[in-house]
């Protein structure tokens, strides 16, 4: 369990993961300054989100879409 958290953590950085992380950054940053704390929720679930590379659309690093040739 501790490998598979570890190999998400460093591996698949792309482009849209690195926007989420400093995004998340800001957000945080912001909300203590502010003392918002919906803009600083916001910034911890988009960290969470950018350190795992959770994704609502590709659950389960599973992003592409089935081809059912059977369907009618």
């Amino acid at each position: 369990m501790i490998n598979n958290i570890k190999a998400r953590l460093l591996s698949n950085w792309n482009l849209w993961r690195i926007t989420r992380l400093v995004l998340s950054i800001v957000f945080i940053v912001s909300g203590i300054i502010t003392l918002d704390y919906i803009l600083l929720a916001s910034g911890v679930f988009l960290l969470g989100h950018a350190l795992l590379n959770a994704c609502l659309t590709c659950v389960g690093s599973n992003c592409e879409i089935s081809q059912n040739k059977n369907h009618e």
